[in-house]
């Protein structure tokens, strides 16, 4: 049974699964899986946006490292294996933390905020407001084409 950090930790991993995987399944809704190279960096800084937005919000903001860790490489290692999907992992927390010292993109600090308003106020349309967000910033559609697709939430 897990306790205090480590609890901490692993929760805010599950919900950073919970949200990227949503917004990868709308990317790939033939379930193939197939994201170009280039979205995988992508994926890993989303996940870094959802775990610091929502460490934040449960006033633990050390903890988001360790859960976007954990998620990135959980949500990636089924499309690029455990291996690679761990290297990735911590680049892209190690970019993720430096952009917190320098400033954000302002789309993952959108991702983030809104993330935490979704859970914070239990609201779905909220939530799925987020999803639409993370899958923007990972889709490999081009951007003229995001319009037309519907995100399922």
């Amino acid at each position: 049974m897990l306790s205090g950090e480590s609890r901490v930790s692993d929760n805010l991993a599950c919900a950073t699964i919970y949200f990227v995987d949503q917004a990868l399944n709308a990317c790939t809704p033939a379930g193939n899986g197939l994201l170009d190279a280039t979205h995988h960096a992508a994926v890993g800084q989303a996940a870094c946006a959802v775990s610091h937005g929502l460490a934040l919000l449960i006033q633990e903001a050390n903890s988001w490292r360790i859960a976007a860790l954990i998620g990135t490489a959980r949500t990636l290692a089924p499309h690029i294996g455990p291996d690679a999907a761990a290297h990735l992992s911590a680049t892209c927390a190690r970019d993720y933390a430096k952009g917190l010292k320098t400033g954000l993109e302002s789309g993952l600090l959108q991702i983030s905020v809104v993330v935490a308003g979704a859970v914070e106020s239990n609201n779905y349309a909220l939530a799925g407001k987020a999803v639409q967000l993370i899958f923007q910033r990972i889709s490999p559609v081009p951007s003229a084409s995001l319009a037309r697709r519907a995100v399922p939430v």
